[in-house]
């Protein structure tokens, strides 16, 4: 029995709080400045280290910073939940996510609007920015040509751009986005009956070369320390003819051990005749399952976990290369290479139903370590060699391509980008600013509140998309829109009373707009309306687009023009977001905020 005395239960300890309490307001605040600071290509790096000691994780994704930290608070810990139920099905966009819903909550809990009025209102913003951004009219959105390189690594570049951790500069971002697009375009299936999926492409880091060392290799690759090239050389996998008089290497594939301490054989003590070993006795039965690959004239034995020495060595002799100690991760990825089926006993009757195929095994050698490369001439599995000089950057690189890719995916299901670099959000607040406006009479007898609570709730609404905008840069910089396409410009810190021709800015912060398209004496700071309860005069670039028909620049005919002169240098200074993606984070951040502002108390317990 355990010495150890468990102690007596104690009374539990219920908080009761309302959602107003100092507590989950200080709570709230310092989780959107954790957030704020992360986000954007200049946003900080954040290192998370537990109390009792370990591993230093250093991130600024959104994925591994929130799945990382220690969160009580129960607000914080929804909208955690929420942003990583999205990161999860979007891998993309989850501090944009989490900085809008933690100031939206933040910033309405402290508008003179009841909390359930501000959530209904907030969800008919929610309801005319979407429609606004699935219209044909949205002058932010563009269709995305898939089969356009270079529109495709605009996308990806954008995608990588936007996280700090990478520490990469423009030559080495250029490549890694080559190198992500090529590694996508090689895992889609060739047929219509394929399918898609994030596991297509595996990826092996490699720590203490240069990125630009980096590379895309067809097949699987994984580290055998013991299977050098002159050990291939004794032991070539044995090859049989396949359909069409085709050379293959058949392949054999266990996630059960094969060293006589499976879970099969049962761990107790057995009554054995004189002379009678039980080590023997499991040793043959390997054996009669390594004749039976033997027989089947099997190339290669793939095992999840440990191969017995002895049936190594007859496998050696007879043409079957062992590869045990594959792990989980690389079972998985040998499987989608080979075909095979997974063996999971050893008293089943392998059957050739159960067998992969290769085509070629090859061992490569990468920074003084030996890899073993397989390879299949019909499945679409590629591996993403990643090279960096630290382990911290090559794990942030590994979630970062894996994003990216992502992000592809979901370009081919839903071909359509936005603006990136902040210009949607100051584009998509003035819109909202311009339709409640028009709507006015049918929005105030649609939600039932006074005109002062519907523009105080849009207009903090509106400030909250431009704030978003705002959060890309943390070095002091001015932040303006122009009057017509109300895009986001940059100006330097010392440019605080000058416009942008003035300030020497060219572009707008996704590319698409130069200064000679505006009237650059009218840009005004972005967000200078505040939260005022009285309708702001109308943005010229909605009401009055009609009378500014020069200056009115839509991001599909920018796109257009783009394409047409088909010079990838046409693309590089272009910022893209995938429209899928930033669209669910819209949703997830407004509904969850809302979700929040309709709680009353929140009640826990401690103990």
């Amino acid at each position: 029995m355990s010495g150890v005395i468990p102690s007596p239960k104690q009374p539990s300890t219920i908080f009761n709080q309302p959602l107003k309490d100092p507590e989950n307001t200080r709570a709230i605040s310092t989780f959107r400045a954790i957030v704020q600071s992360c986000y954007g290509p200049a946003g900080k790096l954040k290192m998370i280290h537990n109390a009792s000691g370990g591993h230093v994780t250093t991130t600024s994704m959104s994925q591994t910073l929130l799945r990382t930290m220690s969160v009580s608070n129960p607000v914080v810990k929804l909208i955690t939940s929420a942003v990583l139920a999205h990161t999860g099905q979007f891998s993309d966009c989850g501090l944009f996510a989490a900085f809008l819903c933690s100031r939206l909550v933040e910033s309405c809990l402290k508008l003179l609007v009841p909390q359930q009025v501000a959530a209904k209102i907030n969800e008919e913003l929610l309801l005319v920015s979407l429609d606004y951004l699935r219209s044909e009219t949205c002058r932010c959105k563009a269709s995305l040509d898939v089969g356009d390189a270079n529109m495709m690594l605009a996308l990806v570049r954008s995608t990588l751009g936007s996280k700090p951790a990478l520490i990469v500069n423009s030559t080495e971002l250029s490549s890694l986005s080559r190198l992500i697009l090529q590694g996508f375009l090689k895992s889609i299936p060739d047929t219509t009956e394929g399918k898609l999926s994030l596991t297509t492409v595996e990826y092996v880091c490699v720590e203490g070369s240069t990125i630009n060392n980096s590379q895309v290799m067809d097949g699987v690759l994984f580290e055998t320390p013991k299977i050098t090239e002159k050990y291939l050389s004794k032991v070539q996998p044995r090859k049989t003819l396949y359909q069409g008089g085709k050379e293959t290497i058949k392949v054999a594939l266990f996630n059960t051990s094969l060293s006589g301490d499976s879970v099969e054989f049962v761990d107790t003590a057995y009554e054995a005749d004189v002379g009678v070993s039980g080590d023997v006795v499991v040793l043959q039965q390997l054996m009669q399952v390594a004749a039976q690959l033997v027989q089947l004239q099997v190339g290669v034995l793939a095992c999840q976990k440990v191969v017995h020495p002895g049936v190594q060595k007859y496998l050696a002799e007879n043409g079957v290369l062992t590869v045990d100690r594959l792990g989980s991760l690389h079972v998985g990825a040998v499987q989608r290479l080979t075909g095979a089926t997974v063996v999971s006993t050893l008293h089943t009757a392998i059957t050739e139903e159960y067998l992969g195929h290769l085509h070629h095994v090859s061992t490569v050698q990468i920074q003084h370590k030996n890899y073993l490369h397989l390879q299949s001439a019909t499945a679409d599995v590629t591996t993403l060699v990643l090279c960096s000089r630290n382990e911290a950057s090559l794990l942030e690189m590994k979630e970062v391509c894996r994003t990216a890719h992502h992000v592809l995916c979901q370009a081919l299901k839903t071909p359509l980008v936005l603006s990136g670099g902040g210009c949607t959000e100051p584009h998509l607040a003035a819109h909202i600013r311009t339709q409640v406006t028009i709507q006015e009479e049918t929005l105030l007898a649609k939600l039932g509140c006074s005109r002062a609570q519907l523009y105080t709730t849009a207009n903090n609404f509106a400030s909250c998309l431009e704030q978003v905008a705002q959060a890309l840069d943390h070095e002091g910089a001015h932040h303006v829109s122009d009057p017509v396409n109300h895009h986001h410009w940059l100006l330097p810190p010392w440019a605080a009373t000058m416009d942008p021709a003035e300030a020497g800015v060219e572009n707008c912060v996704c590319g698409m707009l130069t200064t000679h398209e505006i009237d650059t004496a009218s840009c005004s700071p972005i967000g200078h309306l505040g939260n005022q309860s009285q309708p702001p005069s109308s943005p010229k670039g909605h009401e009055n687009q009609h009378d500014n028909k020069k200056t009115c620049v839509s991001l599909e005919n920018y796109l257009n023009k783009k394409r047409q002169k088909d010079v990838e240098c046409g693309f590089s200074n272009v910022l893209l977001d995938s429209f899928p993606v930033k669209v669910n984070a819209l949703v997830v951040a407004v509904e969850t905020a809302n979700m929040i502002l309709t709680v009353n108390r929140t009640i826990f317990d401690r103990n």
